[in-house]
């Protein structure tokens, strides 16, 4: 599977809905709600967690990945040393990262992209990725 900034990943894209998602990926492991009442569809076997945001029609807004097989820009990066990792996007002019430390883990934050990178013992654990929302507060689907 491939990360797709600012779109999604491989075909499941931002904005489809989670019958399309059911249709492209089958039925989830798990499906519970947030404190926000937004739909969190959980895929055991991808390592993947798509959430479908209540306010926008339930339609697909975040993916959150740990699958060591997903590529991002054409490379793996699950399990890499964060410093290599930042080096890559670097080298594809994708920087500005904002860092927080939070005890036991850490993260990096592009939101240009909407891209977060969560560390654990110094290596890359789990990629997450949102739709982008606009200068004019709306969130730019790359479905209808």
């Amino acid at each position: 599977m491939e990360i797709k900034l600012k779109e999604g990943i491989d075909n499941i894209l931002f904005g489809c809905s989670m019958k399309y998602v059911e249709k492209n990926l089958g039925k989830p492991d798990k499906v519970y709600e947030d404190e926000e009442e937004n739909k969190k569809y959980q895929y055991n076997k991808q390592k993947l967690t798509l959430t479908f945001y209540k306010e926008a029609g339930f339609r697909l807004a975040y993916i959150q990945t740990s699958n060591e097989e997903i590529e991002i820009l054409g490379k793996k990066i699950i399990g890499k040393e964060i410093d290599t990792v930042l080096d890559f996007f670097e080298n594809k002019a994708i920087e500005d990262f904002k860092y927080e430390d939070y005890d036991s883990f850490e993260t990096y934050t592009n939101e240009d992209n909407w891209l977060v990178l969560n560390i654990e013992y110094g290596l890359l654990d789990e990629v997450e990725i949102g739709v982008i929302i606009n200068d004019d507060d709306e969130y730019e689907w790359k479905t209808n």
